[in-house]
């Protein structure tokens, strides 16, 4: 059969040729073509707003486990600065009570101190700013020390360094609250020659 409908096809081909579609078919066409592209367009469009709106849900429900884990990963930092503290803590006791002892004096007491500075910040912020610079060099030293503890083959000698150290961060803070009563003084006393001058 396909060979008859070829045969007929080829005798008749002229036939078929010297037909031309109307014209209106033409024009048909090209309006469908034209309505189905605006609807692709359409369709895209309203896909793409989809697309986009469903990524900004994903962007942010990410954003939102991300600040989450954030925020979680800040809590658990703390509590492990404060867990380490205390290993350390514990750590210097299985080592050497006595020195433990000592180290928790002399860090209470310095912080006591640091307060008792605190108080002339307002007053003289440089002051207190290069005293700041002070101690802190002291307590980078300290600190180093500590870290170097648990894996020093000689520990007493590090931990009298530490306690060392300690006695330095003290004394520098006594020697920073002598010269703040000082200046109290010196101003007081212009104070009190002022007002009697006046």
């Amino acid at each position: 059969m396909s060979k008859r409908l070829e045969q007929f096809i080829q005798e008749n081909r002229e036939a078929f040729d010297s037909e031309e579609p109307r014209q209106q078919l033409w024009k048909n066409l090209r309006a469908e073509l034209e309505d189905g592209d605006k609807r692709n367009d359409k369709i895209f469009h309203l896909s793409f707003l989809r697309w986009t709106a469903a990524a900004a849900i994903v962007v942010m429900i990410l954003g939102m486990f991300y600040y989450m884990n954030q925020r979680q990963n800040i809590t658990t930092i703390a509590k492990s600065d404060t867990k380490a503290a205390d290993t350390e803590d514990k750590y210097l006791d299985q080592l050497n009570p006595t020195y433990a002892k000592e180290v928790y004096h002399f860090t209470q007491l310095i912080e006591l101190k640091q307060n008792e500075l605190k108080q002339i910040e307002k007053e003289h912020p440089e002051l207190y700013n290069q005293f700041v610079k002070d101690i802190h060099k002291l307590d980078t030293s300290y600190q180093a020390l500590r870290a170097q503890l648990p894996a020093n083959p000689d520990p007493e000698t590090l931990l009298e360094a530490m306690l060392q150290n300690l006695r330095l961060q003290a004394d520098l803070l006594n020697q920073q609250l002598v010269i703040i009563k000082q200046i109290k003084q010196n101003k007081q006393a212009s104070h009190e020659k002022d007002t009697r001058s006046a």
